[in-house]
């Protein structure tokens, strides 16, 4: 299709609908229903083992474990957000909204920091206090099977946030999984404090505590960065270079101009330019496009909206701005 005089164009819009022809299907569409799932199991997990660990922290008096606790709920709550968004992002454009609500995914990212950041506060406020006025906590035997089950816990939602979040290329929710895996080494630290209470070594329970306030302090900065990231229209430079390489992997392509790309909730939009010989034709230009547009979708499994402008060499320094 002739965008303007001498230079062709190739679009789509990963819609389940091809301008010519060939269809391709949603990529992270395929997995929403299973997704959606992956929140309510992974929030009925952590709800569970949470719900225990807060039972034996508050008769033995565990400040670890109650750190824990709180640290479970916290990553069980994250889920909400990210659910909400995975079900936006799988309705259609609107006049409003007509690049989709894909962004409501990274909106949601900021929601789950804040959550972090509380529950970090609050497990290093009660260290400190307990750190402060040092007791021997009650039970340990108990307080050590909570711990187990917080790690249990913690991995299976890993395992699930992780493996769909690669599937769907959604980075909140990988980065979430990760989280979830941490917190559940994180649990494993609490038997240290069984083994101070067991010895009469008060002090080692509420370190833990801290410590483990810290590490949730750690896991909030370091999704900031990724929130960020995508909230600033920020990419990989790695993932430029992806497309760029399989824009360039035809001999009849010259040269790839003007490579950008953006993350858009789980899909990452893309454009470029395509520079062929002059002697090219509008059909060969327009295939030459369409090739492009399949050997990016290969390589960036991801890929939502893919915009390719083709040229003949002749046009392409006049469309370098």
């Amino acid at each position: 299709m002739s965008l303007f005089h001498g230079i062709w164009g190739h679009s789509h819009k990963d819609d389940g609908h091809s301008h010519d022809g060939h269809g391709h299907p949603p990529r992270y569409r395929e997995g929403e229903p299973k997704t959606t799932s992956v929140f309510v199991i992974s929030f009925l997990i952590l709800g569970v083992a949470s719900s225990f660990q807060g039972g034996i922290a508050v008769f033995s008096g565990s400040v670890s474990l109650l750190s824990d606790a709180f640290h479970n709920v916290a990553d069980g709550l994250t889920g909400i957000p990210l659910w909400l968004a995975f079900t936006l992002a799988g309705k259609r454009p609107t006049r409003r909204y007509p690049y989709g609500y894909g962004k409501f995914e990274d909106m949601a990212g900021i929601l789950i920091v804040g959550l972090i950041l509380v529950s970090a506060i609050v497990s290093l406020v009660r260290s400190v206090e307990k750190f402060l006025h040092p007791q021997i906590f009650h039970h340990p035997g108990w307080v050590a099977l909570a711990s187990v089950t917080g790690f249990l816990g913690n991995e299976a939602v890993a395992f699930l946030r992780i493996r769909a979040g690669r599937k769907t290329g959604s980075v909140s929710l990988v980065a979430d999984g990760q989280h979830a895996r941490v917190d559940g080494f994180a649990s494993l630290t609490v038997l240290a404090g069984v083994a101070g209470s067991v010895t009469g070594h008060p002090l080692v329970d509420p370190a833990v505590g801290m410590l483990l306030g810290f590490s949730i302090l750690f896991i909030a900065f370091r999704m900031i960065r990724d929130v960020g990231l995508h909230l600033s229209d920020g990419i990989e430079p790695e993932t430029v270079e992806i497309i760029r390489k399989a824009a360039m992997a035809s001999e009849t392509v010259r040269a790839v101009s003007r490579t950008r790309a953006r993350w858009t909730g789980h899909s990452i939009s893309c454009d470029l330019w395509l520079v062929l010989d002059d002697a090219v034709s509008l059909k060969e230009g327009h295939r030459e496009g369409r090739l492009a547009e399949e050997r990016i979708r290969r390589a960036l499994p991801f890929a939502g909206d893919v915009l390719i402008v083709v040229a003949p060499a002749s046009e392409e320094q006049r469309m370098i701005p």
